[in-house]
């Protein structure tokens, strides 16, 4: 099959590691992956349906393909968790797709692709652990590893259950196997994957559980381990037991809060109030030496008062977290909260946010000046663009190097620059402390 094809992905990091299977699966079948959409025969959009940005975002985009298809022969498929909430209906909405896929199924791309060439199709299946993928990776240095899959929290707010299933947990053996692979191929960083990673075993128990499967990780020989994402109710002392113990594994963790109301926590459904996630933070950080924290914040959910506001801006204020992801709240077909009045106004909700935003820039670039004069462990991920190199600490920091350096190289830094979102300085060259891959 002589066809060039171009994926453009969305959303969080589970979808951008599909999108490296979707291509790795493309390139089994005999398809070049190109970098630009007006080179492809086939274009495919892995789509997000989290937040309603996203989505539109993805909707803006199908116009360039639309033009692309005025001019020449083109397909063009949507697929991911967009395509498989909304499924056919897109090929009844938008006469420019020609082919829609799920969150799943991957492996059936080549055949759906074929098919589309003589007429629309539609093809759902939710992602399982039955088929091996090849992933076309796009780091040398770092990797995802899938070790769950789907949600079974049903989030009042959220479509993930809905996109992706239930949770799965992925076979112990193949999530070693795929550990040692990358080990051998020289990866320096491994980011364990799933919606809930620390639920981990919990559908089946003869897995073992998230903090067996993470100690054994962190013995593998990669040097850095990092897993994503946490839910506050289920991080337990384990896990934070195998953080503090084994030294591959970084300190950094992503706890996704959402609130720091009570009364809202309890509308979205989260399983766990404020006190909760608090003495979850405090254990890791009296455990874990330098732990940064990041995590997700929806401001405006329906009922969100000023002081429900309040209260998550002094959350925030006390955790320190080293980054926020904040969204707007917007409502998502299937969930109980689309079922509720959306009644805090926008310029609410984009007041908060801004604000929210302002005070996360402050505490950001605050406990980033807290490393100027100091040397860090830097992992070198990438060139930069104009001859810098751009790599992370061990706790997960931006930092921008300056000096000789190769991708994989892990440098110490000394620290001369910071703002709210990186660290900047210049490489030591005589403290080098591992080699290229």
């Amino acid at each position: 099959m002589d066809m060039r094809a171009y994926v453009e992905t969305w959303g969080c990091q589970m979808n951008l590691h599909q999108s490296e299977e979707i291509e790795g699966v493309l390139v089994r079948a005999g398809f070049e992956i190109v970098e630009d959409l007006h080179l492809a025969d086939v274009v495919l959009f892995n789509g997000c349906m989290v937040r309603q940005k996203a989505e539109e975002k993805l909707y803006g985009r199908i116009g360039a393909v639309a033009e692309e298809k005025r001019k020449r022969q083109v397909l063009l498929g949507i697929g991911g968790c967009l395509g498989q909430i909304h499924g056919a209906t897109l090929l009844q909405r938008l006469r420019s797709v020609d082919f829609v896929f799920g969150s799943g199924g991957h492996t059936g791309l080549p055949a759906l692709i074929e098919r589309a060439r003589t007429e629309r199709t539609a093809e759902l299946a939710p992602a399982t652990f039955g088929d091996e993928i090849c992933v076309r990776r796009w780091s040398t240095v770092t990797a995802m590893v899938t070790i769950t899959e789907g949600c079974s929290n049903f989030c009042a707010y959220c479509i993930v259950p809905y996109a992706r299933g239930p949770m799965r947990s992925r076979p112990r053996s193949r999530i070693l196997d795929e550990i040692e692979f990358l080990r051998a191929a020289g990866v320096k960083d491994v980011l364990l994957l799933g919606q809930n990673v620390n639920a981990y075993g919990t559908d089946r128990h003869e897995f073992g559980s998230f903090a067996q499967l993470l100690a054994d990780v962190a013995q593998s020989g990669i040097p850095r381990v990092r897993f994503t994402t946490s839910h506050p109710k289920d991080m337990s002392d384990a896990i934070v037991r195998v953080m503090q113990q084994e030294a591959a594994v970084c300190p950094h963790l992503h706890l996704a809060c959402q609130s720091g109301s009570d009364v809202v926590l309890a509308a979205m459904r989260r399983g766990y109030d404020r006190e909760h996630f608090l003495r979850v933070v405090d254990s890791a950080r009296d455990r874990v030496p330098g732990l940064n924290l990041s995590t997700d914040i929806i401001v405006g959910f329906p009922g969100e008062t000023d002081h429900d506001f309040a209260q998550t801006m002094d959350l925030v204020h006390r955790v320190r977290f080293g980054t926020i992801f904040a969204a707007k709240y917007s409502p998502r077909p299937r969930t109980k909260a689309a079922e509720r009045v959306d009644d805090v106004p926008a310029t609410v909700k984009e007041r908060r946010l801004a604000e929210l935003l302002d005070r996360q820039r402050t505490i950001a670039r605050e406990e980033n000046e807290r490393f100027l004069g100091q040397d860090v462990e830097v992992l070198i991920e990438k060139a930069g663009r104009t001859g810098e190199w751009i790599g992370r600490t061990r706790d997960h920091r931006t930092v921008v190097c300056h000096g000789r350096a190769d991708p994989g190289d892990i440098l110490s830094v000394r620290i001369s620059g910071a703002s709210a979102a990186s660290l900047s300085g210049g490489i030591l060259v005589h403290e080098r402390l591992g080699g290229a891959t």
